[in-house]
């Protein structure tokens, strides 16, 4: 398909036209012999805004075409690409207006921490013109933005997510601001490490920033105008990073935001693998590793466990509590961690969380990863929106296991769980968490 013109065949028809307002959509049928068939999608945007990202730029990002001479929309021009027969027209529109919203608001964050998001497009679609305003971007230097023959530590910040430091270094070639960014939850999520690469962050592995540990860094190349000490970009490298403690994240938040819009309808603009098989990663990095067990638990435990490379899918233990219950709840995934049993507790790698779809997420987890899965019963848990999922997901798996062992509840209070059988032996809370935890080290060691 991709080497025809999407608006000529032998046989052409509109099968969908939607208008929202800001976008018509339309969706053709082409044909050129019997079994010779194919659907193009036409975006006309219809409205624009005096400055920023455009509608049109936001096409050009999942991948569509423009094209000035297009029959099928009232503009006579469009964006175009091909998709699938059972392509859902109403849901693209939907996906598309809030992924836009949410890159809007993402480039105004960004651009405050001195990221520029590029423009292909822009006003050229709604004047004739071939193209929009080049993208030009902070002129960056090459090496590895650390090794210098000075280097100047200046300003430290951070926010609940990231660690930032900036830095002025001389090659004895160059100069140049260097910021370097930390996570505070290593390792990153799929979805997060995207965006550094959609964004340009390059990795470090020995930052002194940061006692040696890795961090993602970038540079600007310091311009010299004259003798004033806020001449050149120097003012401008300083507010960049003041912004950082306030506007990155909500800019990180917002493009995975946006990227997770139209992922609903199989597109996507940031540099990322499908959807299962970044679960499939993120689940084994999002695993409590075991400490080394000592010499009686490496007797006693069932299997020798391989590093977060290689976890496989499966592990030992799911946690699914409600937030009233996170301090029990993380006591029990540490003893069983420390006993040298691989858990499952949403809380140890917060960014693992960012950008996923975490319905699809937690029912992978709850319904088909965990040996067993251990639920805090109680009132709060009832009510809440996502131990709901986890627990349907959880029953769901434990009626796959026809009678063999899966949910450990916990009893909270006097709270009965819809759908789960009185017959199952319940544990009170009151016995201890240190006790359950020995209970339950003893089940793992013999199931």
């Amino acid at each position: 398909m991709h080497n025809r013109d999407p608006h000529s065949a032998l046989k052409s028809e509109v099968v969908k036209k939607v208008n929202t307002g800001h976008i018509e959509i339309v969706l053709a049928r082409l044909q050129w012999g019997k079994d010779d068939k194919g659907w193009s999608l036409h975006v006309n945007p219809t409205s624009f805004s005096s400055a920023g990202l455009q509608t049109t730029d936001w096409l050009a990002y999942l991948g569509f075409q423009r094209n000035d001479r297009c029959s099928f929309t009232s503009f006579q021009r469009c964006y175009c690409k091909w998709v699938d027969e059972d392509f859902n027209v109403e849901a693209f529109a939907t996906a598309f207006n809030s992924g836009f919203g949410h890159l809007d608001k993402a480039q105004k964050s960004l651009e405050a921490c001195g990221f520029v998001l590029p423009q292909p497009e822009a006003w050229g679609f709604y004047n004739g013109k071939p193209s929009g305003r080049s993208h030009r971007g902070p002129v960056e230097i090459s090496g590895d933005g650390h090794t210098a023959q000075k280097a100047q530590s200046m300003k430290a910040t951070e926010d609940e997510r990231f660690l930032f430091r900036f830095t002025f270094i001389d090659t004895g070639g160059v100069k140049a601001f260097v910021t370097h960014y930390r996570p505070k939850h290593l390792p990153l999520s799929s979805e997060v490490g995207g965006v550094f690469n959609y964004l340009g962050l390059r990795q470090f592995n020995d930052c002194p920033e940061f006692e040696f540990e890795p961090c993602f860094f970038r540079t600007l190349r310091f311009e010299d105008r004259g003798d004033n000490m806020w001449g050149g970009n120097v003012e401008y490298a300083h507010r960049s990073f003041d912004a950082l403690a306030t506007h990155f994240s909500p800019g990180i938040e917002g493009l995975l935001a946006a990227n997770a819009a139209v992922e609903t309808v199989g597109m996507t603009f940031l540099p990322l693998t499908k959807p299962a098989e970044r679960m499939r990663v993120d689940i084994a990095t999002k695993v409590v590793q075991p400490t080394k067990p000592t010499a009686s638990q490496a007797r006693t435990a069932p299997r020798a466990r391989p590093p977060a490379a290689t976890i496989p899918d499966n592990f030992d233990v799911a946690i699914s509590f409600a937030g009233t219950e996170r301090e029990s709840a993380l006591k029990l995934a540490e003893t069983l961690r420390d006993a040298g049993y691989a858990v499952f507790y949403d809380d140890f790698f917060p960014e693992q969380l960012w950008g996923k779809n975490l319905a699809i997420f937690f029912d992978e987890i709850f319904r088909k990863k965990a040996r067993f899965c251990v639920m805090f019963i109680s009132k709060e848990y009832r009510q809440r929106v996502w131990t709901i999922h986890e627990a349907r997901s959880a029953q769901a798996r434990a009626v796959a296991e026809k009678g063999n062992e899966y949910i450990l509840p916990i009893q909270v209070d006097e709270t009965e769980l819809e759908g789960l059988l009185p017959t199952i032996g319940y544990v009170p809370i009151t016995v201890g968490i240190e006790k359950i935890g020995a209970m339950l080290i003893k089940k793992l060691a013999t199931a």
